[in-house]
């Protein structure tokens, strides 16, 4: 992907494998993966389907992608060692310095 748009800061993960990394029980499927990312706006994931639709997974919905406003997701709001991760993030994204109309909450 990065040979295709190479201006783009990719970043891929393995799900699979993410909640050794943040400390969780392993995820039932994808959707519980994605909803358990950080933040509702990035909790998002597509696939193809078997005739090459898109579908489309947002379990926190779209509103907030729609709204450019980053916000913890639920589970994100569970244990203080949960939220001390979003809270990185938000320091090592910096999201408002790529996307000055973005709104973040703590």
């Amino acid at each position: 992907m990065a040979e295709l748009l190479p201006g783009v800061r990719w970043s891929v993960k393995n799900e699979a494998r993410m909640h050794i990394i943040n400390n969780l029980p392993p995820y039932t499927s994808t959707v519980d993966a994605i909803s358990k990312f950080p933040e509702t706006a990035t909790a998002l994931g597509v696939k193809l389907d078997g005739r090459k639709n898109l579908i489309l997974t947002a379990p926190h919905g779209l509103e907030d992608v729609i709204n450019m406003e980053i916000r913890s997701t639920p589970h994100f709001k569970t244990s203080r060692h949960l939220a001390s991760i979003y809270e990185d993030r938000i320091i090592k994204k910096n999201w408002p310095s790529t996307w000055n109309k973005v709104k973040v909450f703590q």
